[in-house]
């Protein structure tokens, strides 16, 4: 009898649902196509009554607009087999996860974590890294979602700066002049990199702001920092990891994110991309590593 797989998809009260998730989905499809698997899909948001071999929460979209409701939604799977595990993503929604892996020792672009973004913050976070040019975000958000550089002196000039707890950084201005470094993993071990420049006068690296992309070596410094993140979780508790980083001012890199919920894996820049995602999901159909490791809540 051939097992069961569950793909997460949008909740289709939420704007995620109508976009082009179908799509990445039928690409995942595709990716494990000949797997000794039926594969099932259902919105995040609905109650999983039926029995699966593994639950995989790839394509859910939009749990940045329900964060409290997502977390409920992974907690309510306790017991499935879950990969990645409902723990290690509920800590994955909140950008704060950044302050546990900088309390490791894992590099990480400076960051000052605020209640609110004001223009006493915004001057305090500037003397703090010594430039003007700062990065504006939400500690929940997704797809550069309420995100701006700044460098005005009023907030109330501020084209749709982030609202309640967020994050403020220094910008990194090799995200204009190299690109954005993303390292994927599968199973824990490294699987391709890949380059995302934005396009002129842009800073979004996403392929929908017309980021160009491509497959490089990555860097040892690169490797080495996504594999002190990986280490961090645990590779055996990762069935997918995407580590995004940018080229620091000294060379080096400081991580942006832990991408552990719905990351693009990429898996059409590199020919051998998909295979190896099929094989780590067909591994994770016999193994699931659902528990979550002390220092991750």
């Amino acid at each position: 009898m051939s097992k069961r797989i569950l793909i997460l998809t949008p909740n289709p009260a939420h704007p995620s649902h109508h976009g082009r998730w179908p799509y990445v989905l039928e690409a995942y499809r595709e990716a494990l196509a000949g797997i000794d698997a039926e594969i099932f899909d259902q919105p995040w948001s609905e109650p999983v009554t039926e029995a699966f071999d593994l639950i995989v929460p790839l394509v859910a979209w939009g749990y940045h607009n329900a964060p409290d409701d997502f977390r409920a939604a992974m907690t309510a799977l306790a017991g499935q087999r879950v990969f990645n595990p409902p723990e290690i993503v509920s800590w994955n929604v909140d950008k704060r996860y950044l302050r546990d892996l900088a309390d490791a020792g894992i590099r990480i672009i400076p960051t000052l974590f605020v209640d609110q973004v004001s223009d006493s913050e915004v001057a305090r976070a500037r003397v703090d890294f010594g430039q003007k040019a700062l990065v504006l975000k939400p500690v929940v958000s997704a797809g550069a979602k309420h995100t701006l550089v700044w460098e005005g002196d009023r907030l109330t000039d501020a084209d749709a700066p982030p609202e309640g707890q967020a994050m403020i950084q220094p910008f990194m201005p090799a995200i204009q002049s190299e690109g954005e470094w993303s390292l994927l993993y599968f199973a824990g071990q490294f699987s391709h990199a890949v380059l995302k420049t934005p396009k002129a006068g842009d800073f979004r690296s996403q392929p929908d702001y017309e980021a160009n992309l491509r497959t490089l070596e990555a860097p040892a410094a690169a490797r080495a920092l996504a594999d002190a993140a990986i280490d961090f979780i645990g590779r055996d508790r990762l069935l997918y990891a995407r580590v995004d980083m940018v080229r620091a001012s000294d060379g080096g890199f400081c991580l942006m994110e832990l991408e552990l919920i719905e990351p693009d894996l990429y898996l059409t820049y590199d020919l051998e991309a998909s295979m190896r995602f099929k094989d780590a999901v067909e591994a994770a159909l016999h193994v699931c590593g659902c528990s979550s490791p002390d220092h991750v809540h």
